[in-house]
């Protein structure tokens, strides 16, 4: 099973990393700075391993922090499926904590479409004992044609990226 999770892989967020998103952006100097990779089903996924600058409670990732993987792998899956969207709403179930030093997994893909609303689901595991830590369901809204095309020029999107397709698709569902 573990050889789905390639990381020779480009990240299809490689070309979006100037900025300063919380999440995936390199000029964050307390961000995650989360790297997604596609798999063949159409899910997202990314590695990351916390650090005490990630702490809430003694040896423990705060709450957070476990929102932020969630909703970001959530917002990269639909990214990566030709939409651009934000989050209107968003569920979580902590399951058990992250450990600080522990690397974690969080996988994303959505599970429905309607309008202009796109349902996502993500879930973040344990990398060396493959437990469920947390899982998210999000709702997510598709944004207009113009601020996806604001977006492309302000993150600095290549033409043929992930994220430069995402906005020419949302373009064109919103017209």
């Amino acid at each position: 099973m573990d050889e789905i999770w390639d990381t020779s892989q480009a990240p299809i967020n490689e070309d979006t990393l100037g900025h300063h998103c919380f999440g995936c952006g390199s000029e964050n100097p307390h961000g995650l700075v989360l790297r997604f990779r596609a798999l063949d089903d159409g899910r997202v996924w990314a590695a990351f391993t916390p650090t005490r600058l990630h702490e809430g409670y003694l040896g423990m990732v705060h709450g957070g922090i476990t929102a932020t993987m969630l909703d970001e792998a959530m917002s990269w899956a639909i990214t990566n499926s030709g939409d651009i969207a934000v989050t209107a709403r968003m569920d979580i179930a902590f399951r058990r904590p992250l450990v600080i030093g522990r690397e974690v997994r969080v996988t994303a893909a959505i599970s429905k479409r309607r309008s202009r609303a796109i349902v996502a689901n993500a879930e973040l595991r344990d990398v060396g004992t493959r437990e469920l830590l947390a899982e998210s369901e999000g709702r997510f809204v598709r944004v207009s044609a113009e601020q996806a095309d604001a977006w492309r020029g302000a993150y600095g999107a290549e033409d043929d990226s992930t994220f430069a397709d995402a906005v020419r698709r949302t373009a064109m569902r919103n017209h």
